[in-house]
């Protein structure tokens, strides 16, 4: 499953407006939630009420925010090597 980040965003991290800061934040934020989400599997886990159905959707979870993280960081470096190549080119 793709993620599309938002238009405005991904023109920012592209031209590399803070793109560094974006990309911390964003790592942070999904840091956040990938805990949130093994909180929730251990206590599925804990009290023995953990269905396939569950496992999976809590699996899909943490691989989203690794893609959302993983995208960004690709647009950043690519962001980063366009700025440095017009630096040189100049």
């Amino acid at each position: 499953m793709a993620y599309a980040l938002d238009p405005a965003v991904e023109q920012l991290i592209g031209q590399g407006h803070a793109a560094r800061t974006l990309l911390l934040s964003m790592q942070s934020f999904c840091a956040a939630l990938l805990e949130e989400s093994l909180k929730k599997l251990d206590t599925h886990v804990a009290n023995d009420a953990l269905s396939g159905e569950t496992a999976i959707a809590l699996c899909h979870e943490l691989a989203a925010y690794r893609r959302i993280v993983l995208r960004m960081k690709q647009h950043v470096t690519m962001g980063e090597r366009a700025a440095a190549s017009k630096e040189h080119a100049a």
